[in-house]
């Protein structure tokens, strides 16, 4: 910038308003607003990393200090025969991918943990279905055949308090679908 002549210094404000004009700029600050959700999650974690890093490195300096401490004296690392077969390249592979995509899917992973499925009574119920969906594969052979069958079958105790229970969890899921 000019006046009277004379070269002068662009103000910081100036700076800012030149990188802003940069189309590759004003494209990464919108790539950056669009994950502040997962943003805000890695900067947490890196936050809680830091934090305990102390500690961390403590517990590595530690371990290290065993793992020498066993080999001068001979002895070996129990299972250490079992890791031999363990193909690191193939392991870290699949962390690679599960990381990518644990990291695309953090907002629904939020969504879920904040929701009534991680209530203990929700999950209590939830393995109560899978258990009554084992339990009826094996005995789908013996199902009732027919309308009067399905009748029959009503009468029982169990199947009527099923029916009931199933009865509820509609009434309740079309209230919420209003």
């Amino acid at each position: 910038m000019t006046a009277n002549g004379q070269v002068l210094k662009p103000s910081p404000a100036e700076q800012i308003r030149a990188k802003l004009d940069d189309p590759r700029v004003a494209e990464s600050l919108n790539d950056l607003l669009e994950h502040a959700d997962l943003l805000a999650v890695l900067v947490s974690g890196l936050d809680g990393l830091v934090r305990r890093s102390d500690t961390l490195g403590d517990s590595l300096t530690s371990a290290i200090g065993e793992f020498k401490g066993l080999n001068g004296a001979n002895q070996s690392i129990p299972g250490i025969d079992s890791l031999k077969s363990v193909d690191l390249a193939g392991l870290a592979a699949s962390f690679a991918t599960l990381s990518d995509k644990v990291v695309g899917a953090t907002p629904a992973l939020n969504s879920l943990l904040e929701s009534r499925l991680t209530d203990p009574q929700a999950v209590e119920v939830l393995s109560q279905l899978g258990q009554a969906l084992v339990d009826a594969k094996t005995a789908a052979a013996h199902s009732p055949k027919g309308l009067f069958g399905i009748l029959k079958a009503a009468r029982d105790p169990d199947v009527a308090r099923g029916l009931g229970f199933l009865l509820q969890v509609a009434k309740s899921f079309g209230r919420q679908l209003r």
